[in-house]
C-alpha cells in the first residue's frame, strides 16, 4: 500500500540510508496513488526538488489541471503540484508529510554533522597555523606559512596576502601563482574586500591600530575545472586573513620589546660607563673637603662634576649640557674628557672656558649647549670662579649669611669667542660654596610651583655645617621636603666646598 511504502521511506530516512532517494519516491508515489498524469515536488521555490515521470520536469506546472497539496510543517514548504489528478487520499499526504518531515531531520543532522567537522578542520588549521607561526618574527615568513595553509586547504590555484604599511603603500607579503588583486587596490576592498563567488574572494583584516591587510584567493579547483567559493570557503579565509593580523602585530610587538631590551641594556652599559667618570675618592686639600652628590633623572644624564687637585690648589667644576639623554650624556662625556686634559695643563679657567667652547662650537649643533661652574681654591681660601652661564654658586659664611657668586659668560657653545671674566674671593675657616645644577632650582612640587634660586638659598642658609658628611644629604632633603613625592625632573648636581680649618701656613 502506498501509505506502508511511504511510512518504510521514511524509516529509511531516519536509519540513515541514502537510497532510495526520498523527494523522487514521495513525488512517484503521490502521483501513482492519486492517478495524476505527472507530479512535482517543490521545496519552498521554483526549482523542482523531484518530479515523475523520470523523463524529466514538464515545461509549464501552472496551467489548467495542476493540483497544489501542501506537505510542509512549522520549518519547511514543501508542496506537491500534481496534474489532472483523479483521486485524493488525505491519509496519504499525512504519510507524505510524515516521511519529508524525517528526510528534513535527517538532511539537518548531516548538516550540523558537516559543520561540526567543518569547525574541528577550521580548529585544527588555526593550531597549525600558531604552531608553525612560534617564533616568527619575519612578516614574509608569516605571510608564506599562512598563504601555503590556505592553499592546501582549499585547493585554489592563485593566491596572496597583500600588506599595507603604514604610509599606505601595499606590500606583498606572500603570493602563490599569479597575483590577485589588481592595482591599484581600491579603498573600498581594503576596507569590505570583495567576492566574485565563481572566481576570486578577498577578505580584509585589520583596523587603525594594527596595519591593514588582504587575504586573496581565486580560482578553486575542482574535477570539472573550477568550483565556486561557499560560505565556509569565505569564513575560513576571513579566519586565516584575522589568523595573520594577530600574528604580524605579535611579531611587532615581540620585536619591539627585543629592541627596547637592547636599549636598556646599551642605556645600563652606557650609565656604567658614565658612573665611571665620576671622582670615587675624595680630593682634598689641607683645610679644604669637597663633598658631592648626583641624583641622575634617567640612566644617562647631562651633568658632569670633577674635582682635580692641581699642584697645591683644587679645580672643582659642574656643568650641565642641554637636553637629556645618550644625546646629552655624550656630549657630557666629551666634555669631561677635555676638562681633564685641560686640567693637567695646568692653564687659568678662562682658558679652560674658552678651549670648551670652542670645542663645542665645532662639534655640536647649533641647539646644543652647556652650562659650567668652576671654581680654583687655594689653601689659603683664596679663590677664583667663572660661571659660563651657569646657575650662580652660593657662598655661605659661617655667620649663616649666603652671597650668590653670578656669572661671568654666555654659556659654552653658543658662539665662537666669547669673553670670560672669573670672580675672586675668600673663603674663611667655617664658610663653604655650592655648586649645583638647575635640577635643583627647578624642582617641581604637587602644585606645579618650582623650588626656585631663593628657596635654595634658604636651604643654605640653614645648613648644619657640624656635619660636614652630610652637607648634600641637607640640600636634598630641604628640597624633598618642598617637592615631595613629585620627583626630580631634571639631573640634580651639588658639590660643596667647605674650608674648616686654616692653612698649614697659618692663612
Amino acid at each position: 500500500m502506498p501509505h506502508h511504502d511511504l511510512l518504510k521511506l521514511a524509516d529509511l530516512a531516519l536509519a540513515g540510508h541514502v537510497r532510495p532517494n526520498l523527494p523522487e519516491e514521495v513525488t512517484r508515489i503521490l502521483a501513482q496513488a492519486s492517478g495524476a498524469r505527472a507530479g512535482v515536488l517543490l521545496n519552498g521555490d521554483a526549482r523542482p526538488e523531484a518530479w515523475w515521470p523520470e523523463s524529466g520536469a514538464p515545461a509549464e506546472t501552472t496551467g489548467e489541471g495542476w493540483v497544489s497539496f501542501t506537505l510542509g510543517h512549522d520549518r519547511s514548504q514543501w508542496k506537491v503540484l500534481l496534474q489532472d489528478p483523479s483521486a485524493h487520499d488525505e491519509a496519504l499526504l499525512i504519510a507524505a508529510r510524515l516521511a519529508l518531515h524525517v528526510w528534513d531531520l535527517r538532511e539537518a543532522l548531516r548538516q550540523t554533522k558537516f559543520d561540526e567537522r567543518f569547525r574541528l578542520w577550521e580548529l585544527e588549521a588555526v593550531r597549525s597555523i600558531v604552531q608553525g607561526l612560534g617564533g616568527v618574527l619575519d612578516p614574509e615568513a608569516i605571510g608564506r606559512e599562512v598563504l601555503g595553509h590556505v592553499v592546501s586547504l582549499l585547493g585554489v590555484r592563485n593566491g596572496e596576502i597583500v600588506l599595507e604599511d603604514p604610509e599606505g603603500t601595499p606590500r606583498v607579503l606572500a603570493v602563490f601563482g599569479e597575483p590577485v588583486l589588481e592595482r591599484p587596490i581600491p579603498e573600498t576592498v581594503w576596507a569590505r574586500g570583495f567576492r566574485r563567488p565563481h572566481a576570486v574572494v578577498a577578505v580584509p583584516a585589520g583596523d587603525g591600530t594594527v596595519p591593514r591587510l588582504l587575504l586573496a584567493v581565486s580560482h578553486k579547483e575542482a574535477r570539472a575545472g573550477t568550483a565556486p567559493f561557499d560560505e565556509n570557503d569565505v569564513r575560513l579565509l576571513d579566519l586565516f586573513a584575522v589568523q595573520t593580523a594577530v600574528a604580524l602585530e605579535n611579531a611587532r610587538l615581540s620585536r619591539a620589546s627585543i629592541e627596547q631590551a637592547r636599549l636598556q641594556q646599551e642605556m645600563a652599559v652606557a650609565a656604567a660607563i658614565q658612573s665611571h667618570l665620576y671622582p670615587k675618592e675624595s680630593v682634598e686639600i689641607p683645610g679644604v673637603r669637597v663633598r658631592t652628590s648626583f641624583q641622575p633623572a634617567r640612566q644617562v644624564g647631562g651633568d658632569l662634576f670633577e674635582v682635580i687637585r692641581r699642584g697645591d690648589e683644587l679645580l672643582t667644576i659642574v656643568a650641565d649640557v642641554s637636553g637629556k639623554g645618550v644625546g646629552a650624556g655624550l656630549i657630557a662625556a666629551g666634555l669631561h674628557a677635555g676638562i681633564r686634559l685641560l686640567a693637567a695643563e695646568e692653564v687659568p679657567v678662562e682658558t679652560i672656558a674658552r678651549r670648551l667652547n670652542a670645542y663645542l662650537v665645532t662639534a655640536t649643533e647649533d641647539n646644543r649647549f652647556a652650562t659650567m661652574a668652576v671654581v680654583q681654591m687655594a689653601p689659603d681660601g683664596s679663590f677664583t670662579a667663572l660661571h659660563a652661564g651657569h646657575c650662580p654658586s652660593l657662598l655661605r659664611r659661617a655667620n649663616g649669611t649666603v652671597e650668590t657668586i653670578g656669572s661671568s659668560g654666555l654659556p659654552l657653545g653658543i658662539v665662537g669667542d666669547p669673553p670670560y671674566r672669573p670672580a675672586v674671593g675668600h673663603l674663611d675657616p667655617g664658610d663653604l660654596i655650592v655648586l649645583y645644577t638647575d635640577g635643583l632650582t627647578e624642582a617641581v612640587d604637587a602644585g606645579g610651583d618650582e623650588l626656585g634660586t631663593e628657596r635654595l638659598r634658604e636651604i643654605v642658609r640653614s645648613l648644619d655645617v657640624a656635619d660636614p658628611d652630610g652637607l648634600c644629604g641637607q640640600v636634598l632633603d630641604g628640597v624633598r621636603a618642598f617637592t615631595g613625592p613629585v620627583p626630580f625632573q631634571d639631573d640634580a648636581t651639588i658639590v660643596i666646598l667647605n674650608r674648616f680649618s686654616k692653612a698649614p701656613d697659618g692663612s
